[in-house]
């Protein structure tokens, strides 16, 4: 598969919004919600192709150590949004379901930490929530470790916080 990610533009909201809502039936994040997103961290905001469409997509902003618990804590990223923080925080990656696990996360994740890594130099780790049944199938493999459990995050489910670390040898 002919894999190309670039960042995300208005334009692919539509798309994006679709994934959201096959992956997050229950309380996907509104179109609006999205383009806020998009205008809050443009440079944290990538999409992945392949030769005919979108299908994959990675969200995140920039915020100095914040405690949180639960979703709501956290929800309102551009109040917390800080281009001088030091933890790039991931808000949601979403992949096409026909096209899962074939790499596109991981692609997604990737490219994600070498440009923050480029652009950022002042970044120091990387956060995200995961579901639990993701956390050692896709996230350890893709460098991250559990900093702790969040019980009750979601009505629906619990999380794991997670945090990917950069080294000295940064680029």
């Amino acid at each position: 598969m002919n894999l190309n990610i670039r960042l995300a533009r208005h334009e692919d909201i539509s798309d994006i919004l679709c994934i959201e809502q096959s992956i997050e039936r229950d309380a996907p994040a509104s179109r609006q919600t999205l383009v806020g997103r998009l205008e809050m961290f443009p440079d944290g905001f990538l999409v992945a192709n392949n030769d005919l469409q979108l299908i994959g997509y990675i969200e995140s902003c920039i915020f100095n150590e914040h405690p949180f618990s639960k979703y709501d804590d956290i929800r309102h990223f551009s109040t917390i949004h800080y281009l001088n923080g030091a933890i790039l925080f991931i808000i949601f990656i979403g992949v096409d379901e026909r096209f899962q696990k074939m790499g596109v996360g991981s692609s997604l994740i990737n490219v994600l930490k070498k440009k923050i890594q480029l652009k950022y130099p002042h970044i120091q780790k990387i956060h995200l929530v995961s579901k639990e049944r993701y956390v050692n199938s896709f996230y350890r493999k893709n460098g991250f470790r559990i900093i702790k459990p969040l019980p009750d995050y979601m009505p629906s489910y619990a999380g794991m916080l997670m945090e990917y670390q950069y080294h000295n040898d940064r680029l």
